[in-house]
């Protein structure tokens, strides 16, 4: 991930949670955000924690490279769903 591409990601996320209502139930602090940011925010999350990760990096290539296809009971019994 080149600087330019994590500070636009980092720019994204601060747009994000300036958004956020923060509230209190008792004495532990709450954050209320529509579904809608959190599931961009998460996914935002996720891409800067990928692209940050050189071991998930050499996960990606190698699962790339590999070409065994799996039928989809194949990956239920492997998922144990």
């Amino acid at each position: 991930m080149t600087f330019h591409q994590k500070i636009v990601i980092l720019k994204a996320m601060n747009t994000i949670l300036t958004q956020i209502q923060h509230q209190k139930i008792g004495k532990e602090p709450v954050v209320i955000i529509p579904l809608k940011q959190w599931e961009d925010l998460e996914d935002r999350l996720e891409d800067f924690e990928m692209q940050s990760s050189s071991s998930f990096q050499k996960k990606i290539v190698k699962a790339r490279a590999e070409k065994k296809l799996y039928t989809s009971e194949e990956a239920k019994k492997m998922l144990g769903i």
